[in-house]
């Protein structure tokens, strides 16, 4: 055991030692030393529980990498699709709930994805998207009823007068 490396086959150890080759873990040597291969009352020394070393002969690897305290991280609704959604129903104000909707989606759906799951909200996002599109077409159609029909009862004079003969 050495606190710097001596040259090949020596491995370093999770407490940060270096151990020479011939002390991996699981051998008889490596356990009790030279006097564990003496036949006792039990005979030979047992093998040793589970050991994470080095990957190589007789040890089982690193252990795996993870949040190994606390509760896992949780994952919040993305604001600006919560905004996109409450926006969309508002596309009749000028339309500019719509606009906002569709361009606080936008961002919301690019920043999930970017999250790597720490946010949800996509659903939403996508919903104050589509109403705001649909707000945006619902509002051009009753933009141009309407000027069909001041243009028709301009020409014919009679839309203020609902009176028949």
């Amino acid at each position: 055991m050495s606190d710097v490396s001596q040259g090949p086959g020596w491995w370093q150890a999770s407490d940060g030692k270096w151990y020479s080759p011939d002390q991996v873990p699981g051998t008889a040597a490596a356990v009790a030393g030279p006097a564990a291969n003496l036949p006792g009352p039990g005979g030979p020394a047992p093998s040793p529980a589970p050991w994470y070393g080095p990957p190589g002969a007789g040890s089982y690897g690193y252990p795996p990498a993870g949040v190994p305290y606390g509760y896992p991280p949780t994952s919040k609704n993305n604001g600006l699709a919560i905004a996109s959604l409450v926006c969309s129903f508002f596309f009749w104000v000028y339309g500019v709930g719509a606009i906002l909707a569709i361009v606080f989606g936008f961002i919301a759906r690019s920043q999930i994805k970017q999250s790597n799951g720490t946010q949800q909200g996509g659903g939403m996002a996508l919903a104050g998207i589509i109403i705001g599109f649909a707000g945006l077409v619902i509002g051009i159609v009753v933009v141009i009823v309407v000027a069909v029909v001041v243009h028709h009862c301009n020409q014919t004079g009679n839309c203020l007068n609902n009176t028949t003969y």
